[in-house]
């Protein structure tokens, strides 16, 4: 498609709000699906920083892409009791609607029914999101003023979501419901082809939750893992709480000498309940950060996903989660320096980004 984002989402007729950053940056927020849909550096080429799916926003289907939210664990609330696998629709796209917006900010609202599998426990879920956009961090810090700049170019946000959660009462004389556990899953899709750099505290493997091969080009060290990104085989891989720093990132080359770095920071509790399992790991409680491989299945994409401390089903509960997110592209050399800043993984070298 050569049109931009925002030339279809128009043509579509698809409601959208269009943020500004100060530093001339945009955003586009899709209110179909809650999504942000693209983020566009100053003087940049608009739809190149998340992977976007044009088919499905005509079609009607779920995979736009962008940044989303669902709610975890996968599986309990995305397959049924024979192990078949779906996407409630009342979640996504579900029914958002924009409550409120300003050139720099915009909120949005949904309310949605699920069920948890094991316990069969019927869930009202109330969901806010508010997209605002962030200035610079590297022009934020007296620290960082001598760098040098020239030719970076950054456009950021911050996503602030709340859920409440209310489980709905069960029929006369039914059983209550075993505990269970609900979770903020925020998943941001990136286009194929670039490394995820995953700061960890300390030398730790990631625990595998599916895959339809093991990945073998994984690289480890002692700050992190290098996970490249491509090939025609999916997998995800998870990072426990404890191991987690709270911050990743996704480098891409974009040419001959310009590249693309994505970096995005989360709230992280070690002695919170991360319930996202894997299927042989039903008691497995501290999946807290994931990377996903499409493999070119769905597309031909990567994730970085997150999730947030659970709430128990059995309660009336609510839960906030922040993240910032900041991009930046330029020349190689330099995205490469401000990836070793944020980062900390300064491990990558020049000729293989």
């Amino acid at each position: 498609m050569s049109e931009t984002p925002e030339a279809h989402l128009k043509q579509m007729g698809a409601p959208y709000v269009k943020l500004i950053g100060e530093d001339g940056g945009t955003l586009l927020v899709l209110v179909r699906g809650g999504r942000l849909h693209d983020m566009t550096v100053p003087g940049g080429q608009a739809g190149t920083s998340l992977w976007t799916n044009p088919a499905a926003l005509e079609t009607g289907g779920w995979n736009t892409g962008g940044d989303r939210t669902w709610v975890s664990p996968e599986i309990e609330f995305f397959t049924d009791g024979s192990g078949n696998y779906g996407i409630p629709q009342q979640l996504d796209p579900g029914r958002w609607t924009l409550d409120s917006s300003t050139g720099r900010e915009a909120t949005l609202r949904m309310t949605c029914e699920l069920r948890h599998r094991a316990s069969d426990a019927q869930l009202r879920l109330n969901l806010e999101k508010r997209f605002a956009t962030l200035p610079n961090p590297l022009l934020m810090n007296t620290s960082l003023a001598a760098r040098d700049l020239a030719g970076v170019r950054y456009v950021g946000y911050e996503v602030r979501t709340t859920l409440e959660l209310e489980p709905v009462a069960p029929d006369d004389g039914a059983a209550a419901s075993p505990s269970g556990y609900c979770s903020l899953w925020s998943i941001m899709q990136l286009p194929a082809g670039g490394i995820a750099l995953v700061p960890t505290r300390g030398r730790v493997p990631p625990l595998t939750m599916f895959a339809q091969r093991e990945p073998t080009d994984i690289e480890g060290t002692a700050g992190g893992v290098r996970i490249p990104c491509g090939g025609s085989y999916s997998y995800k891989l998870s990072f426990d709480a404890v191991a987690s720093t709270g911050r990743y990132g996704y480098i891409r080359r974009l040419g001959a000498s310009e590249s693309s770095l994505v970096v995005r920071q989360f709230n992280v509790n070690p002695a919170g309940v991360y319930p996202d399992y894997p299927p042989d790991r039903r008691d497995y409680l501290g999946s807290c950060m994931q990377i996903y491989n499409d493999g070119g299945h769905l597309g031909g994409f990567a994730e970085l996903e997150y999730q947030s401390p659970a709430l128990s089903i059995d309660m009336h509960g609510r839960a906030t989660d922040e993240s910032q997110v900041f991009h930046f592209t330029g020349p190689t050399d330099k995205i490469r320096e401000i990836a070793a800043l944020l980062l900390g993984m300064d491990d990558l070298s020049t000729a293989e980004l």
